[in-house]
């Protein structure tokens, strides 16, 4: 309320200077189109850089879009509304034909308050159109404003832009026209060409650096054929040699998103933090450039690279996922062969539940993370499961009632969990496999294991393959009653027997379906604990 005040008390002082779209002409009744007048008073301001007013009232804007430019303030005072009458983006910072690069394109902008309806499922206004798009920009903060009923693209698009804000907006409502399943309200993206970006060029493929989006709302809004939005904040095309950077995603809440929460697609530096999901499809997913989209694996002269790249440095921290659907895991860091997710850090978040077979957090060629401490609950599959990927810390979690595994390694190196606590697990506590080695489990707590079936599981379980593993200090003990695991400890044998264990000082004790340890044929292990040379 303090800072709202002070705006309020600023806009006050600086009224004389403002430039009131009544005064061009705007009648606010809803009845006609007042886009003309709105524009000249744009206009005007683009003169000499000016603080544009749109007073309280109701306007129709059927000749779109709106075009502000360099060093404007666009304001519009509580009780205003913006209603969409054409098939048109409302807002757009600058004109079709300029051909300003970089990030010198028309900035200094700032677009906030009001309501701005887009009517997205109205007779003739269901064609995909965007809200608010920028580009080629620098120094652009949208703040306050409530966004609803967007048709097929974008609430808004931050396209090229450096220094974006975005702060307590609401984004309310989504129709999908058809075969746009994936939009986001809030769209990062690089000026790559007319199909991802149709306002102006130059397609010079510059993307977007040092953005905040803060204490916003992501959301449905009740009107008859709209949904909640496919995802939240995201982006979906990319160019190799290109990264959007240091993206911060704070304190914002995503109710019944059918999709991802965050889909922070080629992003590095960044991070996601103290942030709520609630009953949406997945929560925070950080991926590469998907080798399979042959238009984001090309560089910027078109050359076609047929390859992803690394994404480095990116923290998920502090976030509440609550009732998380089967769309995707609540926490999802991907990465393809050609391009790793390197220093990955997920800390300090809650997970309360997933269906559809979905893991708590998953890893899939990750390098250099650290996972940990989080408190996971009710997921429908494993609660931290881990694929082709290495360098990993999973310490200080605490898994509860997951559906499937507790922690798995598969096909991963170099990798530890340490002083993790796996309760009421539907099958085993940690399984090691996929041939993967050098693997460190160190005082880690089972409880529980097997609940799903009775001796179809295991406390710690490696398996196919796997060599070079080191387990002290864990203990495992059964549930006591009901289904259990078959052992506490299993090192199975075959074809491709685990081989280099060096365990000791664990504790297995327990009453198990059938053995406290089992070791296979050609299994190699050592347990004195003494140094192994």
């Amino acid at each position: 309320m303090t800072v709202t005040a002070g705006r309020l008390q600023y806009m006050l002082e600086r009224l004389s200077e403002s430039i009131t779209v009544t005064a061009h002409g705007a009648t606010g009744t809803g009845l006609v189109d007042d886009a003309p007048f709105i524009q000249s008073a744009l206009n005007a301001a683009k003169l000499r850089g000016g603080w544009v007013i749109i007073p309280p009232g109701r306007y129709l804007l059927a000749s779109l879009p709106l075009r502000i430019y360099g060093n404007t303030r666009l304001t519009l005072l509580p009780g205003a509304r913006f209603i969409r009458g054409v098939a048109e983006t409302m807002i757009v910072n600058g004109d079709a034909g300029q051909n300003l690069g970089g990030y010198d394109g028309h900035g200094s902008i700032t677009i906030e308050g009001g309501v701005w309806d887009c009517r997205g499922t109205a007779p003739g206004l269901t064609a995909a159109t965007m809200c608010i798009s920028i580009g080629h920009a620098r120094d652009v903060t949208i703040r306050d404003v409530e966004i609803r009923d967007v048709s097929g693209y974008h609430a808004i698009e931050l396209n090229s832009t450096k220094r974006g804000r975005i702060e307590n907006c609401r984004f309310l409502g989504y129709y999908d026209p058809g075969q746009r399943d994936f939009s986001e309200a809030v769209q990062l993206d690089l000026a790559k060409s007319s199909g991802v970006f149709g306002a102006f060029g130059p397609y010079d493929h510059t993307p977007c650096e040092d953005v905040v989006i803060t204490g916003c709302y992501f959301g449905a809004s009740g009107t008859r054929d709209t949904t909640a939005w496919p995802r939240g904040i995201g982006s979906h095309s990319a160019t190799i040699t290109r990264w959007h950077r240091r993206i911060t995603v704070d304190d914002c809440t995503f109710e019944g998103i059918t999709q991802y929460g965050v889909s922070a697609y080629n992003w590095e530096d960044s991070g996601v933090t103290a942030c709520h999901f609630h009953e949406c499809g997945s929560g925070v997913r950080v991926r590469t450039v998907i080798v399979s989209d042959t238009e984001d694996t090309k560089k910027p002269d078109g050359t076609q690279t047929g390859a992803s790249q690394d994404l480095r440095n990116f923290t998920v921290t502090g976030n509440t996922f609550r009732q998380g659907g089967g769309y995707d895991d609540p926490i999802v860091a991907l990465g393809e062969a050609s391009g790793l997710i390197l220093n990955f850090t997920a800390t300090g978040n809650t997970i309360d539940g997933s269906t559809t077979n979905q893991n708590g957090i998953r890893l899939q060629r990750v390098s250099r993370a650290t996972i940990g401490p989080n408190a996971i609950s009710n997921v429908a599959g494993t609660g931290i499961s881990t694929g082709n990927s290495g360098n990993v810390v999973v310490t200080g979690n605490e898994v509860w009632g997951a559906g499937a595994n507790g922690i798995t390694f598969t096909t991963c190196d170099h990798s530890t969990a340490v002083g993790n606590q796996l309760r009421e697990l539907g099958a085993s506590g940690i399984l090691v496999t996929g041939n993967s080695d050098n693997i460190h489990l160190r005082t880690n707590y089972i409880k529980s294991p097997s609940r799903a079936k009775n001796g179809e599981a295991w406390g710690i379980r490696l398996q196919g393959g796997s060599s070079s593993v080191s387990l002290s200090g864990n203990k495992v003990r059964p549930h006591g009653t009901g289904n259990e695991a078959s052992h506490a400890f299993s090192a199975e044998g075959g074809t491709t027997p685990v081989t280099l264990i060096h365990r000791y000082g664990n504790d297995w004790r327990g009453s198990w379906t059938v053995a406290a340890v089992a070791e296979g044929t050609g299994v190699t292990s050592n347990t004195s604990a003494v140094d192994v040379t």
